[in-house]
């Protein structure tokens, strides 16, 4: 895979970061269509400005109810909703599942939340989850949740630094394929210094990799 199309399967973010400012998130755009990528994580608050580059060829998701989740089906709607009234930059969500509620035996609740958010948004829906956290029996279940639920896909990792969870291994992503059973998109997650760790992702089955613009990865 040479670098260019290695470029297309990145999704760049700045959100996992404490502190970001409006000329962050314009950095953000503009070293994403510098290096060919075609899609930007951001926050709900910086929505406005990703409209300046609604019509630079890079797709926007906003992410919902980051870094922790909220165990509250209706307040992850509802922040889809003031999104999709405040601006229609848009073009998917990435909502937190709270991982650790579903963990503790609450599957219905984590059902309800991909149900409403996917109702709400009527745009793809991807939710983010602690796989490396996950036995094999609860990934099982929440690719089988997430399949049921018209989920576009999984995103492994909140990659939010710095976090006191484990994060993804290769290993991880090759057992979530086995159970999304490519019927739902995995989106690499977690720790990434090189483009060679981007790289070992996809080859382990990764259908897209997130990468944080502060590991300075990507070159401005």
């Amino acid at each position: 895979m040479t670098v260019e199309e290695m470029y297309k399967k990145i999704i760049l973010t700045n959100i996992p970061n404490y502190y970001i400012t409006d000329e962050n998130c314009e950095n953000l755009y503009y070293k994403a269509i510098a290096n060919g990528i075609e899609k930007v994580l951001i926050g709900p608050s910086s929505m406005k400005i990703g409209e300046k580059f609604q019509d630079r060829n890079v797709k926007t998701i906003v992410s919902v109810a980051y870094p922790s989740g909220t165990v509250c089906p209706e307040i992850k709607a509802q922040e889809i909703e003031d999104c999709e009234q405040f601006s229609s930059i848009a073009d998917m969500y990435f909502v937190t599942a709270a991982v650790g509620y579903f963990m503790s035996g609450h599957e219905d609740n984590l059902e309800k939340e991909m149900k409403m958010c996917v109702e709400t948004a009527k745009k793809p829906v991807y939710f983010i989850t602690e796989i490396a956290e996950m036995s094999d029996s609860y990934l099982e279940k929440f690719c089988k949740l997430a399949q049921e639920n018209k989920i576009a896909g999984i995103v492994i990792s909140t990659a939010f630094m710095p976090y006191d969870v484990k994060r993804p291994s290769v290993e991880d992503i090759k057992r979530i394929k086995k159970y999304s059973g490519n019927k739902i998109e995995v989106i690499a997650a977690g720790t990434y210094k090189s483009l060679e760790d981007i790289n070992d992702a996809l080859d382990a089955g990764a259908d897209l990799v997130m990468v944080n613009e502060a590991d300075n990865i990507i070159e401005a």
